[in-house]
């Protein structure tokens, strides 16, 4: 999808390079009158012939890349990349130029001072080499008659040696880093060394850490020739006021992907010849700057992921000449916040190729004039000078309204088309699909109805990924015998109406890599066909599917089948054997009618980071195989009925983030072991850098059969948010270690959990919790990353609540209720400013409520009933205002929202009635209401059901009178 948007700015960067590189051959073809390819008439000097010689053998070359580079080959301008002067023979071009993709033809090594010999080198390029992070040698600083210096991608590191600023006759220079690699990476403390090179058209510093160079824009500036400087990637953070601007002749500058935070950039007024500019990925705060309002000749401009604010600016839709305008965010992150609407100006950007104002909190319809874009380009079409079109358009996720904007039919160069994520209505027009160019649609999240249909895709020759999913409203209809005419390779339907029948037309679909059909109100049996192909990713979660589980590609790396039918055994999808190594990474068969025990099969699926099995009807224990699953990171077992203790293999999937074994008939004591789930040291395959993942995040066991006493191992578990251990036979105190969760002591600010395996380490993808909260049962997808809590609930601790819990600053529910808990509610409670729910109820707590609560703020659950609490309530409007079955059973308790008001004393006006039964504290009272209200119901229920069941003139008696007030009510 952002193919488009890569190439259209390397289209730019290639411009620029192609005008300079001619430029400098010029130059060096007139001035030192070289010739291009190998002059029979030049003779290769022998003390240059030597000293290459000696170069060649400090480099690795391991695949025999200098083969020609032998001493009985006398004429070494003829060798692999050197390049002589016609007439003396001087060299005068070195050029080893690897890609840095291809490691094995890669050259390293040392780099030898014997260069020096070659007094008239003007062009030497070493890019895309591997030289291990050695530093870039003092000597090239003594090639004086160097005019083109790339070392791009090369493996250096180290500090940038100042002697590179004695090159005073340098056009180019290209040092740029590695952006996969940044330990040891290239860096620069002063950069007055630049100063000296004042012939210096291009300079490349991109990943090449400057992050000390203060100086950075004021060296710059004193470059009168610099027409390209790319500083992306440099850890730039701090722009100075520039009094004079000297640099004015750049034309392309890119300071994306830093840290720059102001958004004063006045200077910016003087640069009138830029026709590129890139400040994506920074931190710019504040309205778009208004010296840009004088580059006149800007042809690209891309201010993406910032966090600029107000209404697009008018002045930028006068900028004719603009190409590429990028004002938006990425993914769901939305970083900028442009507001208002759309202004009709837009249509003024008659150059525009490229537009994307994705992700802001823009308004309205979209205007007719983004349509007449188009038109216009069309009819200033000529044959001699052919006028590019729009060909990128992303609008998605702001909040749009209206209909389908129709007038982008006329946009017959369109590519890449994102409606997403807006509250776009009405139906599809038929003229989307006259734009045969099309290779990318996304119109997820709208509320579009009515039908896609055949003619609406018939014409879109290339379209390559179609996403149209959550339209509730909207069906897609084509026949059982369509063939479409495109290829795809990504669909997504998702919460589209596209059943009852299973689309046929998906198998001539032979490039589908990635699928989703979830809630598509789809049912039967999935064609056999269907698994015959070979799919990276397929989601048909939440339809209506039945049968046994079939058997899959080893090349599937996610399989959603939750919530359908699937019956029979999970054996049969996952015990057969094949020569591939299946690459599984995320596989969720939850909430079917699966049954039999788990099969001990699992080191078939070594890959797989998140399993699902939950609600089915598993049985039997945890087979010893999972233990092969080391890079498991999400487990979710729950609600089945599993057995036995959890074996101690388990512990080897010590990547685990999110455990859930709840709801099943576990017993044994909680293992002490799974303390040690804090995540491992993993080194990327693509570099040398390592990383930890994160460790426990949840952990939930409750409603099985564990007893004994809380483990304080699970102290240990630093990155812990969320643990539920309600509903087992736990007995002993709290652990007041429990107060060292460093997790809950401040509230988590991230709405995503790591997602890792080992090889996509760093990704991150959406879990799922079901949690009791508020008296609820709440189940958490999205916002998992947010909360924070601890539900120790029915089991049998005892002992006091420990003090520590109350350092837990960011805990955001509490569930201790239904224990033998005694003494006193801690008296800094109240210092747990993020809690939402709190239950301590049906327990033995005494003393008086502390008055801290009174202002817990965002408290909107609080349950105290059934303790032996006294005293009067806290007065605020936060506690007085829950309902006073939220503090009954506390005898002692007085003051609003009770009845009962507080006398001098601090205790009820009211007599205290005895309780005899001091160890239920009204306990049995509930039991025995509880226990009444089914017998009530069923009672009452046959009572009037019964007489309608056996007397059929009281029947019909009933029902017609039914019918009289339904036609009196409805008139």
């Amino acid at each position: 999808m952002w193919a488009l948007k890569s190439s259209s700015l390397m289209e730019q960067y290639m411009r620029c390079l192609i005008s300079v590189l001619y430029f400098l051959f010029n130059i060096i073809a007139t001035k030192f009158d070289c010739c291009i390819g190998h002059s029979p008439k030049a003779l290769c000097r022998k003390e240059e012939r030597e000293a290459l010689l000696n170069f060649k053998r400090g480099i690795h070359d391991p695949s025999n890349g200098l083969s020609s580079w032998v001493s009985d080959h006398e004429e070494c301008c003829n060798w692999e990349g050197i390049l002589c002067h016609n007439t003396t023979g001087h060299v005068l071009k070195l050029n080893l130029r690897r890609d840095v993709h291809q490691g094995a033809s890669r050259f390293g090594g040392e780099i030898s001072s014997s260069l020096l010999d070659l007094k008239h080198l003007q062009y030497l390029d070493l890019s895309g080499n591997d030289f291990r992070r050695i530093n870039i040698p003092k000597f090239f600083g003594s090639l004086s008659n160097l005019r083109y210096l790339n070392l791009s991608r090369a493996g250096f590191g180290g500090v940038m040696p100042h002697q590179l600023g004695n090159l005073s006759k340098l056009h180019y220079l290209d040092i740029r880093d590695s952006y996969y690699n940044r330990s040891n990476s290239l860096n620069g403390e002063d950069l007055e060394w630049i100063s000296g090179l004042p012939f210096l058209v291009y300079l490349d510093m991109t990943y090449v850490n400057l992050s000390r160079a203060s100086n950075w824009l004021q060296v710059m500036n004193k470059l009168h020739s610099l027409s390209v400087l790319l500083l992306s990637s440099c850890d730039l953070s701090a722009i100075d006021p520039l009094p004079h601007v000297n640099f004015s002749s750049l034309i392309n500058l890119d300071l994306s992907y830093n840290d720059l935070t102001t958004s004063s950039f006045d200077w910016f007024a003087d640069l009138i010849s830029l026709t590129t500019l890139n400040l994506a990925s920074n931190e710019i705060h504040g309205e778009v700057p208004s010296g840009l309002r004088n580059m006149t000749s800007l042809r690209f401009l891309d201010l993406s992921n910032n966090y600029f604010v107000g209404s697009l600016p008018d002045w930028l839709f006068h900028i004719t000449n603009l190409e590429h305008l990028d004002l938006g965010s990425r993914g769901f992150v939305s970083n900028n916040k442009f507001e208002g609407k759309l202004p009709n100006d837009i249509g003024n950007l008659t150059s525009i190729t490229y537009l994307d104002l994705s992700f802001n909190s823009l308004e309205g319809e979209v205007p007719r004039s983004l349509g007449n874009i188009c038109s216009f380009q069309l009819s200033n079409f000529s044959y001699y000078r052919p006028r590019k079109s729009l060909e990128f358009l992303s609008l998605g996720g702001n909040q749009l309204s209206g209909s389908f904007p129709n007038t982008l039919g006329e946009c017959k160069s369109l590519i890449n088309l994102n409606l997403g994520m807006n509250r776009l209505s009405g139906p599809i027009p038929i003229s989307l699909g006259g734009i045969s160019s099309l290779r990318y649609v996304n119109i997820r999240e709208n509320f579009f109805k009515g039908t896609l249909s055949e003619k609406h895709l018939t014409n879109l020759t290339s379209l390559e990924e179609l996403d149209a999913s959550s339209n509730l409203q909207l069906s897609v209809q084509v026949s059982s015998n369509w063939t479409p005419p495109f290829q795809l390779s990504r669909l997504d339907l998702g919460s589209c109406l596209l059943g009852p029948q299973f689309p046929a037309w998906l198998q001539t679909q032979k490039y589908l890599d990635f699928l989703y059909m979830p809630n598509a109100e789809i049912s039967g049996v999935i064609p056999a066909w269907f698994w015959t192909r070979s799919y990276s990713t397929v989601d048909l979660g939440s339809n209506n599917f039945t049968g046994p589980l079939p058997q899959i590609s080893s090349d599937m790396a996610e399989l959603d089948l939750s919530n359908n039918m699937f019956y029979g055994t999970l054996s049969s999808m996952l015990c057969r054997r094949t020569k591939e190594e299946n690459l599984m990474g995320d596989l969720d068969v939850s909430g079917n009618l699966l049954s039999g025990k788990l099969p001990d099969c699992w080191m078939y699926w070594r890959e797989l980071a998140m399993l699902n099995l939950g609600n089915n009807n598993l049985t039997g224990e945890i087979p010893s195989s999972m233990s092969s699953l080391i890079w498991l990171s999400s487990l979710h077992l729950h609600n089945n009925r599993l057995s036995g203790d959890v074996p101690v293999s388990l512990k080897n999937c010590s990547n685990l983030s999110v455990l859930d074994l709840s709801e099943n008939e576990f017993t044994g004591s909680i293992p002490a072991w799974m303390g040690n789930f804090n995540g491992k040291f993993i080194e990327f395959f693509w570099s040398d850098e390592t990383t930890q993942t994160p460790g426990l995040m949840v952990l939930l066991l409750h409603s099985n059969k564990f007893n004994g006493s809380i483990p304080p191992e699970l102290c240990h578990l630093r990155s812990l948010q969320i643990l539920d251990l309600g509903n087992n036979n736990l007995s002993g105190s709290i652990p007041g270690c429990f107060g060292n969760f460093s997790s809950m002591i401040k509230p988590s600010n991230s709405t995503f959990f790591p997602f890792n395996n080992g090889r996509n380490f760093g990704f991150q993808t959406k879990d799922t919790a079901t949690v009791v909260m508020k008296g609820l049962e709440y189940e958490y997808d999205n916002n998992l990353g947010l909360l924070s809590g601890i539900d120790l609930s029915s089991n049998k601790l005892s002992g006091g609540i420990p003090e520590e819990l109350t350092s837990l600053h960011g805990l955001r529910f509490l569930n201790l209720s239904h224990n033998h808990l005694q003494g006193n509610i801690p008296v800094k409670i109240g210092d747990m400013t993020s809690l939402e729910s709190l239950d301590l109820s049906i327990n033995r707590l005494s003393g008086v409520i502390p008055q801290g609560m009174a202002t817990m703020s965002f408290l909107s659950y609080l349950n105290l009933s059934y303790n032996n609490l006294s005293g009067e309530i806290p007065s605020g409007t936060q506690l007085r205002g829950f309902s006073p079955f939220n503090f009954i059973g506390n005898p002692e308790l007085c003051g609003a929202p009770l009845t009962d008001n507080c006398g001098e004393d601090g205790k009820p006006k009211s007599p205290i009635p005895d309780n005899d039964d001091t160890e239920d504290n009204g306990w049995i009272d509930i039991k025995w209401f509880c226990l009444g209200i089914p017998w009530g119901f069923v009672v009452g229920f046959w009572a009037i059901m019964a007489p309608l069941a056996f007397k059929g003139a009281w029947r019909h008696a009933y029902f017609r009178f039914l019918e009289e007030m339904k036609y009196k009510i409805l008139g």
